[in-house]
This record gives C-alpha cells, sequence and structure tokens, in this order.
C-alpha cells in the first residue's frame, strides 16, 4: 500500500536506481544464496517492488537506497526460501541476518561499498580482452551461455567454466587488493 504523503519511486528514478544499485543487489541475493537464475529474478522483483513502493524520506542518498534495496531484496529471498520448503537452500531470518552482516563488514567497510568497487575496477583492468569481453557479453549485454558459445567459438560448458575462473580470479583479486589497503592504512580506517 503506498503512502499519499511520501511518493513513490518515478521512472527515470527507477532506471537510475536500476543503473546504481542492480550488480550489488544481484551478487547480495547470489551471496545470500540464490541460485545464479532466482538471484536474477529476484533482483528484477526487487526494483519492481521498490518502483511500487513509497520512498522512505531518508532513502535518499546512495548508502540508504542500497541498504533499503537489500532490504527488499532479502524479504523476497525469504519468501522464495518459504515458497520452496524442498529446495537446497535453506534460510532463515536469522541466518540472512548474520549474512546481511558479513555483507556490510567485508564489503561495505567505508559505509559506502566504494573501497570494494575501486578494488572491482583495478581487478577488472587486469583482466585480459578475451576475459572483459566475456563478462561483458554476460553481464552488460545479458548474453545467454548458448549466444556467448555462438560468439565465442567455444561450447556452453567452456563457457561456464571461463565465466566461474573468470568470477574466482576476480574476486581473489578484490580480497588481496582490499587486504593490501587494509594493511598499508589507505582504506578501512
Amino acid at each position: 500500500m503506498l503512502r499519499e504523503d511520501v511518493p513513490a519511486v518515478d521512472r527515470d528514478s527507477l532506471e537510475a536506481l536500476v543503473r546504481t544499485h542492480e550488480a550489488e543487489v544481484h551478487t547480495y541475493i547470489h551471496y545470500l544464496g540464490a541460485p545464479p537464475n532466482v538471484a536474477e529474478d529476484l533482483a528484477q522483483e526487487t526494483f519492481l517492488v521498490a518502483f511500487r513502493k513509497a520512498v522512505p524520506p531518508d532513502v535518499l542518498d546512495g548508502c540508504k537506497q542500497a541498504a533499503w534495496l537489500r532490504g527488499i531484496a532479502r524479504n523476497l529471498f525469504l519468501q522464495y526460501c518459504d515458497r520452496k520448503r524442498t529446495s537446497r537452500v535453506k534460510a532463515d531470518s536469522e541466518s540472512v541476518e548474520r549474512a546481511e552482516a558479513v555483507w556490510q563488514g567485508q564489503f561495505l567497510r567505508d559505509d559506502d561499498g566504494l573501497d570494494y568497487m575501486e578494488a572491482l575496477g583495478k581487478c577488472l583492468e587486469r583482466l585480459s580482452e578475451d576475459h572483459r569481453r566475456a563478462l561483458d557479453l554476460r553481464y552488460t549485454q545479458n548474453k545467454s551461455r548458448t549466444e556467448m558459445a555462438s560468439l565465442l567459438n567455444m561450447t556452453e560448458d567452456g563457457i561456464k567454466s571461463l565465466l566461474r575462473r573468470i568470477r574466482a580470479s576476480l574476486a581473489d583479486c578484490i580480497r588481496k587488493r582490499l587486504q593490501i589497503e587494509v594493511a598499508d592504512g589507505t582504506r578501512g580506517r
């Protein structure tokens, strides 16, 4: 139900919200335990819910927007788990709250997540042109593995393995960069 004293998100604001927070929301839902296809669906649903909801007045800055969207995503994930009682993914509100605390501690150390995003940017720069192209096809152009396999002259299983290796490499690079930055005092103060 919309509150009349607070406006809902308009289309332009929603587009900006999606551009700014889509990757984080998707990653967060996957981090909570959703399989990739479910994480993608729930991320889209998160923005639909945000579009229909009245925006709390304190959600005008980016950090609070991200937290608000994670809250919506968390609730949608818990609803998904309730609907899929037979699913391999088991979650309760307590475990999801612990996951949120870890997320904030690991990814939002300076309350904005920018250190994580800066590390990701630097790690992306270190990737080969072929790996950057694969990521672009998948995450920017939203190509399926089948489409990617055709474009990159690989098998679908090869694409799956390639993306898994790239993501693992990026995760390792980000962890190392964040540890180095904390150790030398440039971040995490």
